[in-house]
Order: C-alpha cells, then structure tokens, then sequence
C-alpha cells in the first residue's frame, strides 16, 4: 500500500523526534509475549540437558542468552549489554554462526527499547563478528554472511516498527492529555464569563432592586418615591435583558450573543463616575464626584476595567454600608497612571463588619487589573471604608 503525501510527512516527523528515539520500555502484551517466548525456550533447553544427562559450556551460554533476553521485559539497556557479551563470547570462542543468528534476532528488541547509540554498538559488533567468522573461520559458507545480513535489517525493521507504534502512542496520549487540559481551561474560562457576567450585571442590578423596594415604604414623599420607582423599573429592565443575553450566550456556541458583553456606561469611567455618584444620591447618601475635564490617556480596556471596579465599590457601599452618611468618587489622572478612589464613610451604627465586603467581585478586579499592570487595594478606615485602584497611562505601557 502506497502512503499518501501527508502519511509520509507524519512519520518523517515523528522519526526526527526525540520523542521516538528516546529510551523505552517493552508494551505490556509484548513483555508478556517475550516473557512466554523465553520461557518456552528455556524449557526445551533444560529438555535437551536432561535427554544428554550432560551440561556443557553451550548449554550454560544458552540459558545465560535466554535470561539475558528475558531482561527485556525490565531492563533494556542491561539486556541489551548482557545479549552482546554472551553472543560475543560464543562467537569468539565457539566460531559458531548460531550465536551471529541470535545476535541478529536480538537486534530487533535493540532497536525496539534502546537509546540510538546502543542500536549502533549493537550493529557494528554484529558486523565486526560477522566478518570476523566468514574471512576467519568455516562456520558461514555459501551465502552465510548474507542471511546473518537479511535477518539482522529484517530484525531492524521490526524493532523500529514496534518503536514506531509504541511512539505514535505516546505523542497521541501526551496530545489527548494536552487537548483535555485546553478544554478544561476553556471550560473554566467560560464558567468565569458567566460568573462575571451574573456579578457584574445581574447582581448590581438586583442589588439596586432589592435597597429601593426596602426603602420604599419609608420615602418621605413623592419624589422621592418616584426615584425608587424609576430605578426599580430601570434596573428591572436591564437585569432582564441581562438574563436573556447570557441565555442566549449559554445556548449559542458558535457566535456570541448580542449585547452579552456590552460594557456599562460605556466603559467610560469618567462618564460612570458621574452616573454613580447620582445613584448613591438617588439611594440617600450625599456623593462628591471628581474627575478630570479631559478624556483619560489610558487604554479603551484599562478604562472598562476601572469601570468596572468603579461599580462593584459602588454596590458594595449600597449592599454593605446603605446608611452612609457620604460617599466619594475620585479620579486623578498623573503622568504615569490613573488612580481610582472610592470611598465613604459609614453610620455611626452601620459601620462595616468585613475588611474585604463583596469577596468576589473585589478578587475578580483586582485578577483584571493586575493583567493590565494594574493595582487594587481595599479595606476598612478608621470611619468607613475605601477602594483605591490604579493603572498605568498609555505611555508608561508602552516604555
């Protein structure tokens, strides 16, 4: 059978491996196959020293080459050794071609389990024995040298078809173990969007919901009322909407559902600051907003991500901390980076219990900033708590 262009290509691949000529260990079913082999002939061996009632120095060279080739099961490399002295002491003391045939018979579990530098000892002592018996001796005669030649390269062959298996085994093992590990990487990353995508859109949303439905009752008149209202139906809305683009991200594989990682506000920090700050009003808590006048020289996802950071600080203070008596938003734009900071200040009998409030989503920004050689610290102060993340300019990125 013809083998195709990219057949070819493989094995030629393969066999400039390292992978394919390092050392290796039998297969479990040749072991066995070898193990049984051997033992079959160490039985007839201990037959025919029975039947002679005599144990010659032919009978031990034998049973030592039979526990030599048994050695391949374990030890390849002694084996290997082991099979070249007792073969070269038969050949050299004996003159006999038998031990050249079980030389070249043992050239295929060689090539089969060896380093490639034992394959080469191997070949050029057999050659050397070879040529030493035909031009020495009378044990190779009418065309000897040419069967010891034909079964050696026939039992190349078969070592490094068995090499070649046992190596497409391992590369296609190591491959499946590696594709498994990328699926799971993958499947990680996705459970995170989704997670993300509940956080940061669906949870500020129903945070939103659940604060002004407890502070309807209480609103002092109308307006006021009517503020909840509006934020209660506006954040409905959105966190719906939310719902039905991750369903459809969820659902759909091959294309990304519309709208499912819209950023909020944006992604516009400046922008967001502004619409934060009158959230926190709208919720009852005096907000001071700074920000700078021009736009941030910062990249379109550095921007998002202290966006992002902006809301998740925002929703903290109105699920941890909704009787504040203020609250500030700051963003100061240096040469080198922006800083973020968010910070209010509690009631005298609401005072934060938790170092770190909204564990996950505080973990998950400062995981995304950090990517973008950003920084982010929070926690308690001696009246409230404050957030403080930073990220370097566009410039000082690219230096």
């Amino acid at each position: 059978m013809v083998l195709d262009e990219a057949a070819r290509t493989s094995i030629a691949r393969m066999l400039r491996s390292r992978t394919f000529w390092e050392q290796r260990s039998l297969h479990p079913v040749a072991r066995l196959l070898l193990v049984a082999a051997v033992g079959v002939l160490l039985c007839i061996a201990i037959g025919f020293i029975v039947a002679s009632a005599e144990f010659t120095r032919y009978d031990l060279l034998a049973v030592a080459l039979y526990a030599g080739l048994s050695a391949f099961a374990w030890h390849p490399m002694t084996a290997a050794f082991i099979v070249m002295v007792i073969c070269s002491v038969g050949a050299v003391f004996t003159r006999s071609g038998g031990d050249l045939l079980e030389l070249a018979i043992a050239l295929g579990l060689v090539a089969a389990t060896c380093a490639p530098w034992v394959i080469v000892v191997h070949v050029v002592l057999l050659s050397v024995l070879t040529a030493d018996i035909a031009l020495n001796g009378s044990a190779l005669t009418g065309g000897g040298v040419f069967g010891i030649a034909g079964i050696a390269v026939i039992a190349l062959l078969a070592g490094v078809a068995f090499r070649l298996v046992a190596a497409r085994e391992s590369i296609f093992v190591a491959e499946r173990a590696r594709v498994v590990k990328n699926l799971e990487a993958i499947a990680r990353e996705e459970q995170e969007r989704i997670a993300d995508e509940l956080h940061d859109g669906i949870a500020h949303d129903l945070t939103l919901i659940l604060f002004h439905t407890r502070a309807l009752p209480r609103q002092p008149d109308e307006a006021a009322r009517q503020v909840s209202l509006t934020t209660i139906e506006e954040s409905a809305a959105q966190a719906l909407q939310n719902i039905q683009s991750l369903l459809s991200l969820m659902q759909d594989t091959k294309t990304e559902a519309p709208g499912a990682h819209a950023p909020r506000y944006d992604g516009h920090v400046v922008d967001a600051s502004s619409s934060l700050g009158t959230l926190l009003k709208d919720a009852g808590i005096p907000t001071k907003v700074s920000a700078p006048s021009t736009s941030l020289t910062i990249s379109p996802l550095a921007e998002r991500l202290l966006t992002e950071t902006a809301i998740e600080a925002v929703t903290n203070i109105i699920k941890h901390a909704p009787n504040s008596r203020s609250a500030s938003i700051d963003i100061h734009a240096q040469s080198n980076l922006v800083e973020l900071v968010v910070k209010n200040i509690a009631s005298l009998d609401s005072a934060l219990r938790e170092d770190n409030p909204g564990g996950r989503g505080l973990s998950r920004a400062r995981q995304r900033l950090a990517r973008n050689s950003g920084h982010l610290e929070a926690g308690r102060t001696a009246d409230g708590w404050i957030l403080r993340a930073t990220i370097p300019t566009v410039a000082s990125q690219e230096d």
